[in-house]
């Protein structure tokens, strides 16, 4: 079975949505032979792995030659994560090759993998062959009522992506044409998956798009050392990119009111809000309770993870957040909120969920599960262990044993794709 694969982010050397791309393109090889289309950064990356040995044998990669319009619109700056605009004119050129490539090839499948959003479907639905969608995200909002905790600009900006994705999911023509030519959509969260189906009209599956590549049993020594030797201030972990979205104000205004418990917060990556989180631990009196490590390498970050024994994920929009499995995988339990892909990766075995109320009660919430956490260490090791039997149900095997079921449920029908789904 030939597959052609849509990545336009694919790497082994980072994280998001390049390592969405490249788990998606492993657990393929799996079972078809996949073809992919990347950008052409991408390509250079799969062109070092095949030379490191990192590549199955059975992979083909090809990116579209880019032409200087595409080139002048990478340097606009982005409104959001990505530039949109140069990423469509991307999705134009990609559709000439992968025609290209049919003529040549006859795949028996097109899966769009990435980017893992609605806005952007690309073309290749129109490439005669089925069309697999996803898992696909984008339409979780960041909650109105806790705008007021934003800088104006940024608060701006996420009232007017939410204004956005109303308008481009029931509107959007491309979008809603390429919803009606899937064989298959997949939501990457329960959020995701809801939308889609209340605004397309159909079924929709849902599987998260990130997963693990190894889940090995963590040494908990930390947390059995707690439980009879209560006292010592816990350690708790915070990790990602030092965008406002992630609402770590919400974390630092918790622990400046437990003034009877004694912690270690550590943050770890870098991004845009840094200084203004720095100048608002200061403001807390938190400095001493508080390290701003910045982003570490890989092995260093997991050393940091091995010594944490309390996960904080106060994050208002993910479509999941890959950080979360990282934790649990080191058997670390979560404090996050009750939403979006957050709220389907947790469960009350491993973690706590809050819920989305307001600000004041965020903070509230955060310091009272801190403190009951903090004085149950018990129940804190009985989570860890938990942790990581859930962080097993996220590896790559398991969802790429998903997705191979999926081709072979959905190439072999061959026929057109207007014919396939619903109007």
């Amino acid at each position: 079975m030939k597959v052609l694969l849509m990545a336009y982010e694919c790497s082994p050397w980072r994280g998001s949505e390049w390592a969405v791309g490249w788990g998606r393109l492993l657990q393929a090889a799996r079972g078809v032979e996949p073809h992919v289309i990347t950008s052409e950064e991408n390509f250079h990356a799969l062109e070092r792995a095949q030379t490191e040995g990192l590549l199955p044998a059975n992979v083909r990669f090809y990116t579209p030659v880019p032409d200087a319009k595409l080139r002048e619109l990478e340097k606009t700056p982005a409104l959001f994560a990505y530039n949109y605009t140069a990423y469509h004119h991307w999705q134009k050129l990609a559709f000439s090759l992968a025609k290209e490539l049919q003529a040549r090839e006859h795949f028996d499948l097109v899966h769009q993998i990435n980017v893992c959003t609605f806005r952007e479907p690309g073309y290749t639905w129109r490439l005669g062959v089925p069309y697999l969608w996803g898992p696909v995200g984008g339409t979780q909002n960041f909650p109105a009522r806790f705008l007021t905790i934003l800088p104006p600009v940024e608060a701006f900006k996420e009232a007017m992506r939410s204004v956005s994705n109303k308008i481009s999911l029931r509107f959007k023509p491309r979008v809603r044409d390429a919803a009606r030519a899937a064989v298959m959509i997949v939501g990457a969260n329960s959020t995701n998956q809801r939308d889609y189906e209340r605004v397309f009209g159909r079924a929709v599956e849902r599987l998260i798009e990130t997963g693990l590549h190894e889940v090995n049993e963590p040494e908990r020594t930390r947390f059995r050392e707690r439980v009879y030797k209560p006292g010592a201030p816990i350690k708790i972990l915070w990790s990602g990119e030092l965008q406002s979205r992630k609402a770590l104000p919400i974390l630092l205004r918790a622990l400046a009111t437990l003034h009877d418990i004694p912690f270690e917060l550590t943050v770890l990556g870098d991004g845009p809000q840094r200084s203004n989180w720095q100048a608002l631990t200061k403001k807390l009196g938190l400095v001493s309770q508080v390290a701003f490590l910045g982003r570490l390498p890989f092995a260093d970050a997991v050393a940091q993870m091995d010594k944490a024994e309390l996960f904080c994920f106060p994050s208002l929009r993910d479509t999941s957040g890959n950080v979360v499995l990282e934790a649990l995988a080191a058997g670390v339990p979560v404090i996050c909120f009750d939403h979006q892909g957050v709220g389907d990766i947790v469960t009350a075995e491993c973690g706590v969920k809050l819920p989305v109320v307001s600000p004041a009660r965020a903070v509230d919430d955060w310091a009272r599960t801190i403190r009951e956490l903090t004085n149950d260490p018990a129940r804190l090791l009985r989570m860890s262990e938990s942790a990581t039997t859930r962080a097993r149900d996220f590896l790559w095997d398991r969802s790429g044993d998903w997705m191979l079921a999926a081709y072979r449920k959905l190439a072999p029908a061959q026929v057109a794709t207007e014919t396939s789904v619903p109007a």
